[in-house]
């Protein structure tokens, strides 16, 4: 676990002492190279998979339309739940979205190796919160090891040693 709140005020920080440029039509150079080196890679990994899509059916202009829809709604969404996520610590999201790539990763993967999945798509919906138990244990065993450990590091306070 790390501090998100100490992170963001850093990060805050080091971007309010950054000088506001002007470089062409762009207003604020600094908050813009930001914003693109973040959306440049997702939307890599989207032109990717969309093409990947696209060909193994046989109908990329179809893949590159749906695509396209994808990215409105998802902008759409985005504005409709930006105050909620927002409340939802960073940690508990990126959880989430690992369970979610997990599962997808599972499935996909096998389907490509040549499994036939039972109830096809809806597999999914045993397999999500089946990764999502599983890896719940795992924290949990987690934390206890992590316990333990830090108290086998602090000494008894004298007097609770049975003598």
């Amino acid at each position: 676990m790390h501090d998100e709140d100490k992170i963001f005020a850093k990060q805050l920080a080091a971007a309010a002492a950054q000088r506001r440029r002007r470089v062409g039509l762009v207003p604020d150079w600094y908050g813009f190279t930001l914003s693109f080196k973040g959306v440049l890679l997702e939307g890599l990994e989207v032109v990717f998979i969309v093409l990947t899509f696209g060909s193994n059916q046989h109908n990329v202009g179809l893949a590159a339309i749906a695509a396209a829809c994808a990215v409105l709604v998802v902008a759409i969404a985005g504005v409709a739940v930006r105050s909620p996520l927002s409340r939802v610590p960073e940690n508990t999201l990126k959880f989430v979205v690992g369970i979610m790539l997990t599962a997808f990763g599972v499935f996909w993967g096998a389907e490509g190796a040549g499994a036939h999945w039972p109830g096809s798509d809806a597999a999914l919906l045993v397999l999500i919160p089946a990764i999502a138990a599983f890896a719940l244990l795992l924290v949990a065993l987690m934390r206890g090891s992590q316990a333990a450990r830090r108290q086998a590091r602090v000494p008894a306070p004298a007097g609770t040693d049975g003598s």
